[in-house]
């Protein structure tokens, strides 16, 4: 994750020494995006590359690995980074702060960005998509989810989450305007929206935009 605030980061870090924060799986909807890329490097001999960014457990690098690209990965948390460089050697993985970011310009064919930027500051999340603009190749592909207003399981007052194990934390919730406004910069941009309870508490709702956009 790359959350902007002090209380935070020291959430986040705690969060990922627990074995429920450490994802074996990836998200459904993430295959089923990553399935329909096609990129301008599918007729190159150049091995295509791919950054998912706020990696936390490293669920989609393997996914990533599996879709055959070249993988990078970086997360706000040094637990986060340690975990992923020891599950997955093949993973070029480092801890990232606030941007700008050490890739080069249009390095990446595509950029994962799961669940990552509702957890940034309004102006913050800005400053990470114009970077994310940077390091993408033109053609290239952003593929992510954002927390949904609606959203009832983070138990939020205000920005700020309720849950025990990330009590503190700062969380944004998207209308889809508000989505469409942060990504106006890219050529193309498809939404989609899901929303789900956990088993056993059906009162709460967990919800996402997820979208997938063209440089």
């Amino acid at each position: 994750m790359n959350p902007s605030e002090p209380s935070s980061q020291s959430a986040w870090n705690i969060h990922y020494t627990r074995n429920k924060s450490k994802l074996a799986y990836p998200d459904e909807n993430l295959v089923r995006i990553l399935s329909k890329i096609k990129t301008n490097a599918e007729e190159s001999s150049i091995p295509k590359k791919a950054l998912d960014f706020g990696a936390g457990s490293g669920r989609h690098c393997l996914l990533l690995n599996e879709f055959a690209y070249q993988v990078y990965a970086t997360d706000y948390t040094e637990n986060a980074v340690q975990t992923i460089s020891k599950e997955y050697p093949f993973v070029n993985a480092s801890v990232t702060g606030a941007p700008p970011y050490s890739f080069k310009n249009e390095f990446f064919d595509v950029i994962v960005s799961w669940g990552v930027l509702h957890y940034n500051t309004v102006e913050l999340a800005t400053q990470i998509l114009d970077e994310k603009k940077r390091i993408l190749k033109p053609g290239g592909f952003l593929a992510g989810s954002v927390r949904a207003v609606g959203d009832t399981h983070l138990q939020a007052k205000g920005t700020t989450i309720q849950t025990p194990d990330l009590k503190g934390a700062y969380s944004r919730f998207y209308t889809l305007e508000e989505l469409k406004q942060d990504l106006n910069g890219f050529s193309q941009v498809e939404f989609g929206y899901t929303e789900r309870t956990p088993l056993g508490k059906l009162e709460e709702r967990i919800c996402h935009w997820i979208f997938l956009a063209k440089l």
